[in-house]
């Protein structure tokens, strides 16, 4: 039992994710377009290439649309897919922040959703998923550690 900083009383472990590690992905840019320089920042589309290794190994691909602002930091939106070498699809739908870390190095965190209908995979259609990764912007790769929330 906990009392929060307005007296409440809440039970920490009731209210906590549960929360297991999904994976691995470990991509790269293929393409860059600015598309629209705004008083708010710059929108950019890029698409990436990849796998994912874990619970699940597949070939991923995605497209983002993001605004990067002049104070270093951004949003972004992007679909995904990643595909198995068994023929299972899943579709990822996710969205998330992040901010300049370095010259060269962009910290990126978010949420994402799934959709398949394979059998194998059906188990992320209720979960939804947290990740958080490090892209390097002179290779344009991105890594980052994707976790399952039930």
């Amino acid at each position: 039992m906990c009392v929060t900083p307005y007296g409440e009383r809440v039970e920490v472990v009731e209210n906590m994710t549960e929360e297991e590690f999904l994976g691995e992905l470990a991509e790269k840019t293929t393409s860059v377009t600015l598309r629209e320089f705004t008083p708010d920042g710059v929108r950019i589309s890029y698409n990436l290439q990849g796998k994912i290794r874990g619970q699940y190994d597949a070939d991923h691909m995605e497209t983002v649309e993001a605004i990067f602002k002049p104070d270093g930091t951004y949003e972004f939106e992007s679909l995904g897919m990643d595909q198995t070498v068994e023929g299972d699809m899943l579709l990822i739908k996710g969205k998330g922040t992040g901010r300049q870390l370095s010259p060269t190095s962009v910290q990126a965190e978010g949420v994402a959703t799934f959709i398949t209908q394979s059998k194998n995979l059906g188990w992320l259609n209720s979960a939804k998923a947290r990740f958080e990764g490090t892209y390097t912007t002179t290779t344009g790769e991105f890594i980052a550690k994707v976790f399952a929330q039930k």
